[in-house]
């Protein structure tokens, strides 16, 4: 296995910095953080140079390494120039990777993004991932690994997140056939068996994924499978946000994700 880091998404009410001392705390030695604000709870960091420093001094402080950063939708209109500042600053703080949902269903129009942030992305050192989901513009992993063929751009490959995968109808055979050698990332979490296709609506699957999730282990997903399909030298995000653990200290959060993630690897490797 690769590096094993904590998502932001898993404790995103801590904030990049809180995130770094919780991810810390709870015995990861990496985590993915958000520097890309996605909703109006989302902290601002780049271009403040007081919050840069104190997040560098986070990381300096604990050690603690940076996997991924998010996020970066795919949108109608995006101004990725926009973007420089906040790579930049991730290039600093020793970021691999760009989280990208697809939000344009313009399918040439989003390829054409797509390409130009691989190629910001590239001058800073970072690969831009490809993120499906089933309620989103790229449903599928089969989706996913398109954009990525025809993006022709060494840096640009696809994130397989556990969920999304399932509810999306996928399961870890769906790695080989159809996007080999193209998944550096997985977001791990377990959940329930898959409803029935069409049996939730976009909103539901959206809540799940945002405050149902089950940590690795807890659930019926085919994790042992999936971590085999990816190979021995895959990143692991845990992504495990979950209402009923929501009461808890973010350090607690993360530890629970850690222990159990742990305790995953330990059996496979049993």
């Amino acid at each position: 296995m690769g590096v094993l880091s904590l998502a932001a998404l898993t404790i995103l009410d801590a904030g990049p910095i809180g995130q770094v001392d919780a991810a810390h705390a709870g015995g990861f030695d990496h985590a993915g953080l958000r520097l890309q604000p996605l909703l109006p709870s989302d902290q601002k960091i780049v271009g403040l140079s007081e919050s840069e420093a104190a997040l560098t001094d986070a990381l300096t402080r604990t050690g603690l390494g940076v996997l991924e950063i998010g996020v970066f939708p795919l949108r109608a209109g995006m101004d990725v120039e926009a973007l420089a500042p906040v790579l930049a600053f991730s290039h600093r703080i020793g970021a691999r990777y760009l989280v990208c949902p697809v939000e344009d269903d313009d399918a040439a129009r989003r390829l054409e993004t797509f390409r130009a942030l691989c190629d910001l992305a590239e001058t800073c050192g970072l690969r831009a991932l490809i993120e499906f989901n089933p309620y989103s513009a790229c449903r599928t992993l089969a989706e996913a690994a398109q954009i990525v063929r025809m993006a022709e751009r060494p840096n640009a490959a696809a994130l397989v997140d556990a969920l999304h995968l399932s509810r999306s109808g996928g399961g870890p055979d769906d790695i080989a056939k159809h996007a080999a050698g193209m998944v550096p990332l997985v977001h791990l979490c377990d959940a329930p068996p898959a409803p029935r296709p069409g049996s939730r609506s976009e909103d539901e699957l959206r809540k799940e994924s945002r405050t149902a999730r089950l940590l690795p282990g807890e659930g019926s997903l085919w994790l042992d499978e999936l971590l085999d399909a990816l190979g021995p030298d895959a990143d692991v995000s845990v992504e495990a946000p979950s209402a009923r653990h929501a009461h808890l200290p973010a350090a607690e959060r993360a530890r629970l994700a850690y222990d159990a993630t742990r305790a995953l690897l330990s059996r496979r490797k049993g």
